[in-house]
């Protein structure tokens, strides 16, 4: 009987002390943790919102000072997934202290070398949302049924060179509508001194 009572003691406190601590914290209204937003990638030196109807597939944060001399992926959504005309949206990144209106020339070099059958045509310059100056171009990659058309904003941030492209196949989008994808990407020169 001894034990019994002990029990129901212990459960008559364990129920106050758990209503107790229910109450407190309704009082209260703890705040959630926000969850990024899949849609936004923002860094030091940039900040780009992918179209609503993509899906984010991936995206990392990654320190300047580890980025090598090769473009490296941060961020990649795609629009109309497992569809014939899907296209990805990828966000890239390399090491790059030149003159920011430079790096368009260093990027093209690169895509030559990486591929045969590169084709880059009708370079723009374009200013980013907030004015800062880039390029968008046009890359036409491969042949036959294996043809990949590629449109990026390329820029120079003063320590990193920046590519923002969409690619699918031949057909899957056009100029305009690349243009309307990429298009809420803002960038400043990236600030000297941070760790990050």
């Amino acid at each position: 009987m001894k034990r019994f009572k002990e029990a129901a003691l212990l459960l008559v406190t364990t129920l106050v002390l758990a209503l107790g601590t229910t109450a407190a914290p309704r009082a209260q209204v703890a705040e959630p943790t926000p969850t990024p937003d899949p849609h936004t990638y923002s860094d030091a030196g940039m900040n780009f919102t992918a179209p609503p109807e993509a899906y984010l597939l991936g995206r990392r944060e990654v320190d300047v000072q580890q980025l090598g001399q090769d473009l490296q992926p941060v961020a990649r959504w795609i629009i109309r997934p497992g569809k014939e005309n899907a296209v990805v949206i990828d966000l890239s990144m390399e090491s790059y202290e030149g003159a920011p209106e430079q790096w368009e020339g260093q990027f093209e070099s690169q895509m030559h070398g990486a591929a045969d059958g590169v084709l880059i045509k009708n370079k723009t310059p374009i200013s980013l949302l907030n004015g800062m100056p880039a390029q968008f171009v046009e890359i036409t990659m491969g042949s036959g049924f294996d043809s990949r058309k590629e449109f990026a904003v390329v820029w120079g941030d003063g320590t990193r060179g920046v590519v923002l492209s969409v690619a699918g196949t031949l057909g899957a989008v056009s100029s305009e509508q690349a243009r309307t994808m990429l298009r809420n990407v803002t960038a400043v020169r990236y600030p000297t001194g941070r760790g990050d």
